[in-house]
């Protein structure tokens, strides 16, 4: 069991009361009353709680039985508004009907790169991971592993790394860590490791592009089931890529070429089937010598199996500024280019010319009943004049989420 409380997606609650982030609780919840009178008792007003940008669940209050005793214990994440403003751990133990302070850490660290409750080493007790770093600027960090012990937590490993994955990689239902590490410019690889009796001992490794500037790392599968970690970076102004580090036959494996990429798209399960898909882009023919800003790229995004081999799942014209985009149908793949109308965007067969899709926007106001409206935000309608084509139907047409 744990309480879901904070910030559960990014950022953070300046000076909020722990009652105001605990979502009230059932007048019998005797535990959650308990913990949140306790927290009004421990901690100053002046907080800030605070969420990792990385793990599993992004929250600010775990509550879990960490030493497998029976009780809970709960770890709250924050920092204060006054002074140095570093990163603080507070770890309660639930007795009785009361908590009970075990260890209030204050670190020497200003942000929270990840948090995690894990038993690492198989043996029913939950090790406490966290990572931390000196800034936003900085991405050098400092992993820190707590075990627990008698006394409460123990700190038993400090390390530096740049990113950071806890899962399964090699099937044995055990806990791996996976690390970047590295200097830029120098050097970077992936490397495995198995926690035992509070170090961590190396089991693989393979080299990662040293120039990287590691954006973001999704923890994902393969087409053929495997579990991957996708690391999506920027290479100096004007590249990004996206490498893909697994584990084969014993070892850690770099999966595919590195993706190169004219701007980052995020690796993601777009289509939500459990594989992770890496985003790529192409020039539609005829746009090939235009100036970068005014290319309209065609997006795709593609599966990998472990030998490496991609396959292409979908291909979409988006536009960022309006929010939109269009899913080009399997039969239109690498066939059609872009043409830009006054206040729309047609698809055109590059073969023929002919049009296979037309979308244009206006007030939602000044729109007419007898335009065919593919969607409606707010403010605009999105519509089109042309007749639907069976091949290229107007279901193709999507707003953006959030999430893209």
């Amino acid at each position: 069991m744990y309480i879901s409380v904070g910030i559960l997606l990014s950022g953070c609650n300046i000076g909020k009361s722990p009652n105001e982030l605990i979502e009230s609780p059932d007048p019998q919840d005797v535990q959650q009353i308990a913990l949140n009178n306790t927290l009004n008792q421990l901690l100053p007003s002046s907080i800030e709680f605070i969420t990792p940008k990385q793990g599993v669940r992004k929250q600010s209050i775990y509550l879990e039985d960490i030493n497998n005793d029976g009780k809970q214990e709960a770890c709250i994440l924050y920092k204060s508004l006054k002074g140095s403003k570093q990163v603080h751990l507070l770890v309660l133990q639930e007795k009785g009907e009361k908590w009970s302070e075990i260890t209030n850490i204050e670190t020497d660290y200003h942000t929270l790169d990840y948090f995690g409750l894990q038993d690492l080493d198989g043996d029913g007790v939950k090790e406490v991971v966290i990572g931390l770093g000196i800034s936003e600027f900085e991405t050098e960090k400092q992993l820190f592993i707590y075990q627990w012990d008698r006394t409460g937590l123990k700190n038993v490993i400090d390390r530096s790394y740049d990113a950071i994955d806890i899962a399964d990689y090699d099937g044995d239902e055990k806990k791996d860590v996976l690390l970047i590490v590295g200097k830029r410019r120098e050097s970077f690889k992936a490397e495995l490791l198995d926690y035992e009796k509070g170090t961590l001992k190396p089991r693989s490794a393979v080299s990662l592009d040293a120039f990287a500037f590691h954006k973001k790392i999704v923890s994902g599968k393969l087409r053929d089931g495997k579990k991957a970690l996708f690391i999506d970076s920027t290479i100096g102004i004007h590249f990004m890529l996206t490498e893909i580090v697994a584990y084969h036959d014993g070892e850690l494996v770099a999966v595919g070429n590195e993706a190169y990429k004219d701007y980052l798209l995020y690796s993601k399960d777009i289509n939500q089937d459990g594989i992770t898909e890496v985003g790529g882009m192409y020039i539609p023919k005829g746009w090939e010598d235009s100036a970068f800003e005014d290319i309209p790229f065609i997006e795709t995004y593609s599966t990998y199996a472990i030998d490496g081999v991609s396959k292409k799942m979908e291909e979409r014209l988006t536009d960022r500024v309006r929010r939109f985009y269009i899913e080009i149908p399997p039969a239109w793949y690498g066939k059609v280019t872009v043409k830009k109308i006054k206040n729309g965007i047609q698809l055109l067969s590059y073969s023929n010319q002919q049009l296979v899709f037309e979308v244009k926007w206006a007030n939602k106001k000044s729109i007419n009943s007898s335009k065919t409206v593919l969607k409606e935000t707010k403010t605009t309608t999105f519509y089109t004049d042309r007749k639907e084509k069976k091949s290229f139907p107007f279901e193709q047409f999507h707003l953006l989420e959030n999430e893209f």
